[in-house]
């Protein structure tokens, strides 16, 4: 990994951690939701000042390239950061649809005692 393309990572990945922290700080993002963003961004950051971890990686693992476990590992993490928010979203939908029953029956009755 060329050294530029180092310094590059590591920069994007402060820059990133900073505007995570800036977003929490404005109360526009949740800090459960910001903590993996920002383990991402470390992880990412120890990747590029560490690159002989992905090629030790990429031996182990038989990888004929380092970017190419590279890429597995960040779909890998992407996929289960959408799985989590699926089951968080479905989740939601049912405390919204529990709500919505509950406001309806309450409404009914409200008319009903009139």
């Amino acid at each position: 990994m060329s050294s530029i393309l180092r310094v590059l990572l590591v920069l994007t990945s402060l820059l990133f951690t900073w505007f995570m922290l800036r977003k929490i700080r404005n109360s526009k993002l949740q800090i459960e939701y910001a903590i993996f963003w920002i383990i991402f961004s470390l992880i990412l950051i120890i990747l590029a000042v560490f690159p002989e971890l992905t090629y030790l990686g990429a031996r182990i693992l038989g990888f004929i390239s380092p970017a190419n476990l590279i890429y597995l590992f960040v779909i890998f993490i992407l996929m289960v950061k959408v799985f989590l928010m699926t089951i968080e979203l479905s989740q939601l939908e049912n405390k919204v649809n529990e709500l919505i029953q509950k406001i309806a029956l309450d409404e009914k009755e409200e008319n009903e005692s009139k």
